[in-house]
């Protein structure tokens, strides 16, 4: 289909770009979901219980567009709330489980550290970088 003028060319585009971002939101999600289930590769902790609630973290958004722009969010969701320990929010969770920074709980001391791998979120960027490159090309050739 060839476009008449360009106003149907950018239509278009826009119709296309729309497709190639629903496939690489697709794609992105199941990435950080590889990633965050590899936190739980290492190690077994002994001073708690696993709930495995880090690995349902990873969401994204619909995709939608506005003017010549379409847009989506890869994300992972800081919702949940632990019923555990020291009770948590999410975020406190990924960032120790992630990066290692602990916070000061209710008592005064400092949240132990989790056992698993940590860097899932970069790892998890990097490869959502190469899976929207990769998603583009195929898509824009």
């Amino acid at each position: 289909m060839a476009a008449k003028n360009m106003k149907e060319l950018e239509d278009m585009m826009l119709k296309e770009m729309r497709k190639a971002m629903n496939v690489a939101s697709e794609k992105m999600l199941e990435d950080m979901y590889k990633e965050t289930e590899g936190y739980y590769t290492s190690g077994n902790p002994k001073k708690y219980v696993r709930t495995g609630a880090l690995g349902d973290t990873p969401r994204t958004t619909s995709v939608s567009s506005a003017g010549d722009t379409v847009s989506f969010k890869a994300y992972l969701d800081t919702n949940y709330k632990y019923t555990t320990g020291d009770n948590p929010n999410m975020e406190q969770v990924l960032n120790l489980a992630n990066y290692g920074k602990a916070w000061k709980t209710k008592s005064g001391a400092m949240a132990r550290p989790t056992v698993g791998n940590k860097g899932f979120w970069e790892k998890s960027e990097e490869r959502m970088r190469i899976t929207f490159d990769n998603t583009m090309r195929k898509f824009f050739k």
